[in-house]
């Protein structure tokens, strides 16, 4: 539920829902790398919401501490994301990150993760000036959305590409 509330720009009620993920893990002590996933999620969704008060050497802890391979490229473009969203000298660490997340999910197949990688790239482009590589990389997420019969990110994507 979390990722489908930050999906739609609700990010107090993302919050929320990692946070109960987190508890109910903590609580079972059950699943510890899904913990480090919602941790990176969670603040995530603390920057999108303008809120630049995390503790990056936390977050890259979750990530060395994840064990599960499949959540390796999500949870580098979450901190991607993060690092995009601080601007300023951040930017060529995040463009690292998602770097490292496409090359993740491409190992690990996870298809729909990589349509969410190139956006990602997309959105890092188009915020350093370079439309080309932009289109290039948002054209590569609507291919990978249609492998994945995901009819309403394409959608959603190629009226992005058009006003590109």
């Amino acid at each position: 539920m979390g990722d489908l509330y930050s999906d739609l720009g609700e990010y107090e009620r993302a919050q929320g829902h990692y946070k109960k993920g987190i508890n109910i893990c903590k609580t079972t002590r059950f699943w510890p790398s899904w913990i480090n996933m919602w941790e990176i999620s969670s603040a995530r969704v603390k920057v999108l919401n303008l809120n630049k008060n995390i503790n990056l050497d936390m977050v890259y802890q979750h990530y060395k501490n994840n064990k599960l391979k499949f959540c390796d490229g999500r949870n580098a473009r979450h901190i991607g994301e993060i690092l995009l969203n601080f601007g300023g000298s951040q930017i060529s660490q995040a463009e690292d990150w998602i770097k490292k997340a496409i090359e993740a999910d491409k190992s690990n197949g996870t298809m729909f993760s990589l349509g969410q990688d190139y956006y990602l790239y997309a959105v890092l482009f188009r915020r350093k000036g370079d439309r080309s590589e932009a289109k290039e990389n948002l054209s590569k997420a609507i291919n990978i959305f249609k492998e994945c019969s995901a009819d309403g990110w394409v959608e959603k994507y190629e009226k992005e590409l058009v006003e590109l």
